[in-house]
């Protein structure tokens, strides 16, 4: 009989029967109330997209998703696969403390767990070049945009790969990725690969979503261009609940899939903000978008700026001067908010994370009622320098941070109550 290639689980099998309501463990009862923190996935409800995490939502102290992590970089490590996502673990984890920089109490919302990192390297051997292995899905040709072939983790060919087994269900055999995420084993995919050998493209995020209405109820209708992009409409994603895969670069840290996380936060969002839109009304003033709105700029939000130049300049702590090819001007009376995934509150161009000149900004206060403004500048995420090294990544755990988190009290600037975003990202 040959190993299953999942090398590593970080759930007993004892918790799983508590979450996969298999035969001979499944209590037919309705579960006691909890004590203590409310966690999901529960007794109650252990998948993406479940009900429960809709009805239930306002109780939630902390998420404790499942990431099943996929290797196919030859002459690398299984533990070098496994610490890079314990490092973008402890990132999220950290990001989301409300305000954790000033408030040693606060405890996370978010407590990510790998599942499984799973073996689909042709060669082990130490030093051995670093590349992709066979088994990385590669379409031949490429059809739409990417040459990761999506639709094929779903086949049967990459179920036996895979070899995914429930723990409680040992007479199944080997899941599909879609029975998998049903049962609540799995909750997202990270696919880790090389990123420094020419290979066929992949995406940063995708992202396979249900559709709600502003109360948060189901539409029926699927999205899958709910992440950085679109699955390819050959990419058949056969599952009916949220299917997200990111792909995590080997030869870079943490800070970096941090920002490509970030950048399916900013999808559904405010770029398709029809998809989720409870959790886009809010996140939209939150992220500073909406510019042409808000402001009259002729862009929707600095990610209009060119990548090989700055655009914006700050001639006092409330006001920004810009240059944009679509035109230029000056706000006097300027909020940046918290700002997004690439422009910080004092951002000058993309990706500046340098800036120690000082602008007023609500971010701290979005939310209270005060519209007060404090002082902003890149100090204020220098201590995750070291977590989160590399891309956006300090920047992005400060800004999570100022997410509304479990039990907030934030309202919007309509008087709306807002509820805790963390939930939204498993709907």
């Amino acid at each position: 009989m040959t190993a299953s290639p999942l090398v590593h689980r970080s759930t007993s099998i004892a918790a799983l029967c508590a979450l996969t309501f298999a035969a001979g463990c499944r209590d037919e009862v309705e579960p006691p109330p909890p004590e203590g923190p409310v966690a999901w996935p529960n007794q109650a409800s252990r998948a993406n997209s479940d009900r429960w995490l809709i009805e239930h939502h306002d109780e939630i102290d902390v998420l404790r998703p499942r990431v099943l992590v996929l290797d196919f970089v030859d002459g690398d490590t299984l533990g070098a696969a496994r610490d890079l996502a314990d490092r973008i673990i402890a990132g999220l984890t950290e990001s989301s403390r409300p305000k954790g920089d000033v408030d040693a109490e606060a405890l996370p919302a978010l407590e990510p767990e790998v599942f499984g990192v799973v073996d689909l390297r042709d060669d082990a051997t130490p030093g051995a070049p670093r590349v992709n292995s066979s088994r990385y899905p590669r379409e031949d040709p490429v059809l739409g945009m990417w040459g990761f072939d999506y639709e094929a983790l779903f086949s049967a060919e990459y179920t036996a790969l895979l070899d995914l087994r429930d723990p409680d269900r040992p007479g199944d055999g080997p899941l599909d990725l879609c029975t998998a995420i049903d049962r609540g084993l799995v909750h997202e995919i990270w696919v880790y690969g090389d990123g420094d050998t020419p290979d066929v493209s992949a995406a940063e995020i995708l992202e396979h979503k249900p559709v709600y209405d502003l109360e948060g109820n189901p539409t029926g209708a699927m999205d899958r261009c709910a992440g950085n992009g679109c699955f390819d409409e050959e990419d058949d994603i056969p599952c009916a609940r949220t299917v997200r895969i990111g792909w995590v670069n080997s030869t870079r840290g943490p800070g970096c899939f941090l920002e490509s996380l970030g950048h399916g936060l900013e999808s559904i969002g405010a770029w398709n903000e029809d998809i989720v839109p409870a959790f886009s009304r809010h996140f939209i003033p939150f992220a500073n978008y909406r510019l042409d709105e808000r402001y009259g700029v002729p862009a929707d939000s600095w990610y209009a700026c060119p990548y090989d130049r700055p655009c914006l300049a700050y001639p006092t702590t409330t006001s920004v001067a810009y240059v944009l090819d679509a035109g230029s001007g000056e706000i006097a009376d300027y909020d940046a908010v918290c700002g997004n995934v690439h422009w910080p509150p004092n951002g000058r161009a993309q990706y500046d994370l340098l800036n120690a000149g000082p602008v007023l900004t609500s971010c701290d206060h979005y939310g209270d009622g005060t519209d007060d403004k404090a002082e902003f500048t890149n100090a204020a995420f220098a201590p995750y320098r070291e977590l989160a090294p590399d891309c956006m990544g300090p920047f992005l755990v400060w800004w999570r941070q100022r997410w509304p988190g479990p039990h907030t009290d934030k309202v919007a600037a309509d008087g709306t109550p807002m509820k805790s975003w963390w939930p939204y990202l498993y709907y």
